[in-house]
């Protein structure tokens, strides 16, 4: 079996002694881990630093295998990655979310772009922050648990929606939440299609930290084991690496 294609380096393990499984989000395939022989020799220990776009030709025996990969360099991206550290904490916490939740060989190619061009993307460090909890809510979309954020669930209004209703998912008014605030997800202003917002202020930031977060552990937590706390106890800290 033979494969061609490019895809997104989340991450490098290392194999024996001179090789490494390598972790990557292809543009047709999903995620692809497979044995790249001679990692850390000259020609490859350059290339394989996460978030660099790499061509990859794939080779097995047959299809259910580990597989072995060969390598092209075909964009470096890590530097300009970690010029920052709270853009390299955001991609490090992506590449953390994909290699742990999505699985292999599944096609997730709206994701795949979305990703890209998140890291691609020139933005301000609010909207940075933006970009990436609408990347949250893009991958509990591709995994079968998208929020319905576009209306109210209770009287179907796309007009003054406020919250989210944990249980659901699904927006609500502020009309129809009087009464329920405490026990409703604050809905983000920048969120909402009604709402034009072109800087979202750090509250709003923090209440879309906590609204992705909650259905991420409500909803991805049983698919697999994984440590949450530690996670976004890291996750949330990023906010503060930088004034908003």
């Amino acid at each position: 079996m033979r494969w061609q294609g490019e895809g997104l380096l989340l991450d490098v393990r290392k194999y024996g002694e001179s090789s490494a499984l390598i972790d990557v989000f292809t543009a047709s395939l999903g995620r692809r881990i497979g044995l790249l022989r001679g990692a850390f020799n000259k020609k490859n220990k350059s290339m394989i630093q996460p978030g660099n776009q790499l061509f990859l030709t794939w080779n097995s025996r047959i299809e259910e295998s580990l597989g072995v990969f060969k390598i092209e360099l075909i964009k470096s991206r890590y530097h300009r990655i970690s010029e920052e550290r709270s853009g390299l904490e955001l991609f490090n916490l992506i590449r953390v979310l994909c290699s742990t939740f999505l699985p292999e060989r599944v096609d997730f190619d709206e994701l795949y772009q979305k990703t890209i061009q998140y890291i691609e993307g020139e933005f301000s460090a609010k909207e940075k922050f933006r970009k990436y909890i609408e990347w949250e809510l893009h991958l509990l979309k591709c995994l079968g648990f998208g929020l319905d954020i576009g209306k109210c669930v209770v009287s179907g209004s796309r007009e003054d929606l406020k919250f989210v209703s944990p249980r659901s998912g699904c927006a609500v008014s502020g009309k129809s939440s009087i009464g329920w605030e405490k026990k409703l997800l604050v809905l983000p202003d920048f969120l909402c299609s009604s709402n034009s917002v072109e800087s979202p202020s750090k509250a709003d930031l923090e209440n879309g930290f906590k609204l992705t977060e909650y259905f991420i552990k409500k909803n991805l937590q049983p698919v697999r084991s994984f440590q949450m706390d530690p996670f976004f106890s890291l996750r949330n800290r990023v906010l503060s690496l930088k004034p908003l």
